[in-house]
């Protein structure tokens, strides 16, 4: 039998993510790329029958224009998870009452707005700490996905900070606690106050899958920045191995953004905000890109729904 493999996306928008930086269009954000994003989601991954878990933030729910995009994503068997109200990059540093608040008020506007009640969690950014294990447990949440045990933490941390020169101190923390650098690296049950540890009384985490040995990232803003060469040697290696794979995405991934309807839209970097290269290539490229990875995923895994998967851990 193949082992398993998930596959989650940040369904993070212009709005989510730069809150007004670089946003030029009168009225703000057309959020054009919510529907264009999750139609070329629904196609690109049907072709593998491959079920997805989709990190959603909540004031994005505030726009009708979303729903019906979000609701042909349940329609089509693909799950629908909490990705904050507010998508707060430093969201760890929120104090428990805050975290919660945020967290819940997702939730109750997925209900409103989906009639669905998310089971799984990921902090903006992968910014979370121990804190938030508790306050997801009695929340009902069987996962959590925001722990990234990559030993090129602080590098990551370093150049997120300098990258987001304009923002708050807050924006500019990434990755959570340095302690989950050194975290289990497969999916597993966590301790009741620490997400980075093993235990029998915490929630199922699903860490960021990361290479064997060096522990480089791998996710797709990774394997756009350094190609198929060396990310086809990680995936030959993880599957050697038959290590269970966790690859993420964002919706960026699957929106052309060099269309001439988002140029009022996208920040530059020397405005002091991360501009990923995704929101800098023609969505033919990105797709010819994950095509040849996804293809090679699909034929050594099985894809699964991080929801039903963390009821067997």
């Amino acid at each position: 039998m193949n082992p398993s493999a998930v596959v989650s996306i940040d369904v993070d928008t212009l709005a989510s993510i730069y809150k007004g930086t670089g946003c030029r269009r009168k009225g703000g954000y057309s959020y054009a790329e919510m529907q264009i994003g999750l139609e070329n989601i629904l196609h690109f991954f049907d072709s593998y029958h491959c079920p997805l878990t989709l990190f959603m933030v909540g004031n994005d729910l505030n726009f009708e224009q979303n729903i019906q995009p979000a609701k042909d994503m349940l329609a089509g068997g693909h799950e629908i998870a909490n990705h904050t109200m507010h998508h707060t990059q430093g969201f760890r540093f929120l104090e428990s009452d805050q975290k919660k608040a945020e967290i819940q008020a997702m939730e109750e506007i997925c209900l409103k707005k989906l009639r669905v009640k998310p089971v799984g969690f990921r902090s903006p950014g992968w910014n979370i700490s121990d804190d938030a294990t508790p306050i997801l447990k009695e929340l009902g949440y069987t996962y959590d996905s925001s722990v990234f045990p990559t030993s090129f933490m602080p590098l990551l941390k370093l150049s997120h900070w300098l990258s987001m020169r304009s923002r708050p101190s807050i924006d500019r923390s990434t990755m959570g606690q340095n302690s989950y650098m050194l975290a289990p690296q497969q999916p597993y049950r966590t301790l009741q106050n620490r997400l980075d540890k093993k235990g029998e009384d915490g929630i199922v985490e699903f860490p960021i899958t990361v290479s064997p040995v060096f522990h480089l990232p791998f996710t797709a803003t990774f394997y756009l920045l350094f190609g198929w060469k060396v990310y086809s040697d990680i995936l030959h290696a993880l599957i050697r191995r038959e290590i269970p794979v966790h690859f993420q995405f964002h919706l960026s991934d699957f929106v052309d953004y060099t269309l001439a309807e988002f140029s009022d839209q996208i920040p530059e970097s020397r405005q002091g905000v991360y501009v990923p290269k995704a929101l800098q290539m023609t969505y033919a490229q990105k797709e010819s890109a994950f095509r040849k990875i996804m293809d090679e995923i699909a034929q050594h895994y099985t894809f699964r729904r991080m929801d039903r998967w963390s009821t067997e851990i």
